[in-house]
């Protein structure tokens, strides 16, 4: 299920790993480490819970990644469920841990019906808010928003920095924001800050990200110390530590919005003056423009147009943008590989 909170400011907040839900008939085949899911995005629907003071539109699926990975591209081949960092449908945790009992991983077949069911209704969802708000604005921030245990065997290194932004490498986004983005979490007592490093974005900021068109794209990644007391099970959210963090991203988000709206209106304006003038007197007397916001917002919703196209062309060539996050394959993509001897019947998947 696809949950929207529709605000009215430019910024868009995308949690595509917070979900928990398990369709029975994929539960039913997990072990005892997949029923965990130790690699979810805990209670980032709690630590965003001021969104709606500023405006935010939240966009959140209820499905959990162990089932499938909205920020991976659809056409994942089946040999990456067993690399953690680039599977669309894993079969094992981030370190390598198998999360289905033996011979129950999915099979093309099933995740194709995965992806019909649960992938594509995200990205419709993220196209549709992001048309709307640049309809209303001229420009758009998305922010896809993650977290994930600090220490993390071949993924993280020595330590994951609590916030660490992606962009990538500046691609995803205007230079003017994503520095403004970093400016305001830098130098924070005791919240270390990584850029382009830990994470440089996964598939959706490099699908939907289109800065020339108003359309900025970035990622922010949690250490999930800076706001949960374990980062085990039941995942306790650490009181002092998530409001220092909301506070901390309030101000953040707010400067945000501040440079969105402006962008915006710099945008329109631009676009005012960049009209060619009527051919002749006659021709002007009818079609003169006298609502400033009414002529501008065409523009914004031609911009919005050529993103849906341009991500849509993305999607029917099966190319994907390189993806460096610590989540997140690298390499080319290729087709779905069939694979006849892991096949097995499908059961429609609907989460209960």
């Amino acid at each position: 299920m696809i949950l929207v909170e529709e605000g009215q400011s430019p910024l868009i907040l995308c949690l595509p790993h917070s979900g928990t839900d398990i369709p029975k008939p994929v539960s039913a085949r997990f072990n005892a480490t997949g029923r965990l899911q130790a690699d979810l995005s805990w209670r980032l629907e709690r630590l965003f819970s001021f969104s709606a003071d500023l405006g935010l539109t939240v966009l959140r699926s209820s499905i959990s990644r162990y089932v499938i990975n909205a920020d991976r591209n659809p056409a994942t081949p089946l040999a990456s469920a067993t690399d953690p960092l680039a599977a669309l449908c894993p079969v094992t945790t981030l370190d390598g841990k198998p999360i289905y009992q033996d011979g129950e991983e999915p099979g093309p077949t099933e995740i194709e019906q995965r992806v019909l069911l649960f992938h594509t209704p995200y990205h419709k969802a993220l196209r549709q808010q992001i048309d709307r708000l640049m309809r209303k604005h001229g420009a758009v921030i998305f922010i896809d928003c993650q977290s994930m245990r600090s220490n993390i065997k071949g993924v993280t290194g020595k330590g994951l920095p609590e916030l660490n932004i992606g962009s990538a490498d500046g691609a995803s986004c205007d230079a003017d924001l994503r520095n403004l983005f970093v400016g305001t979490l830098s130098g924070l007592k005791g919240l270390e800050l990584g850029v382009d490093t830990h994470t440089r974005g996964g598939f959706l900021i490099n699908s939907f990200g289109r800065p020339e068109r108003g359309v900025n794209g970035v990622t922010l990644l949690l250490a999930q110390r800076a706001y949960l007391r374990h980062e085990s099970p039941p995942f306790e959210p650490d009181k002092a530590g998530m409001t220092r963090l909301q506070e901390v991203l309030t101000d953040c988000f707010s400067s945000l919005i501040d440079w969105a709206e402006e962008t915006g209106r710099e945008r329109k304006r631009n676009s005012v003056e960049a009209r060619p003038g009527p051919a002749a007197p006659e021709e002007a007397s009818g079609s003169s423009v006298t609502n400033d916001g009414d002529a501008t917002v065409s523009d914004a919703g031609d911009d919005a147009a050529v993103v849906e196209a341009d991500h849509r062309s993305s999607d029917e060539s099966g190319a994907e943008p390189p993806q460096t996050e610590p989540d997140s394959g690298s390499g080319p993509p290729a087709k779905q590989e069939a694979s006849p001897g892991n096949e097995k019947p499908i059961t429609l998947l609907v989460a209960e």
